[in-house]
């Protein structure tokens, strides 16, 4: 029986994943926006998202073993919004919503 709990125990450990909080600015300027945001970031990896219109910051809570924090802002960058560390592209931007366009 205490051979059966061990090897419990060490599937128990091998299955935990260590889950990371970060928070990045992703500029925007309005409700569609956090929709847009948010949507980009919606996968496997990501537990949890919340996007700050006021202060334009997401915070993540993610997988840190299966995605980068570069991997997630460059995610949110293609999606048409600035990151601390990518620019979004020029032809995702202009395909945003008008009332997305935070650069004006």
């Amino acid at each position: 029986m205490f051979r059966g709990s061990r090897a419990l125990i060490a599937l128990l450990l091998i299955g935990c994943k260590p889950i990371e909080a970060i928070t990045f600015t992703a500029r925007g300027c309005c409700p569609t926006c956090e929709k847009y945001i948010l949507e980009s970031v919606q996968m496997e990896e990501v537990k949890s998202a919340q996007w700050d219109q006021h202060s334009e910051k997401v915070t993540l809570r993610f997988y840190a073993n299966e995605i980068s924090l570069e991997l997630l802002q460059h995610t949110v960058a293609m999606a048409g919004y600035d990151t601390d560390l990518f620019m979004a592209p020029d032809s995702g931007y202009l395909a945003l919503p008008r009332c997305c366009h935070y650069r004006d």
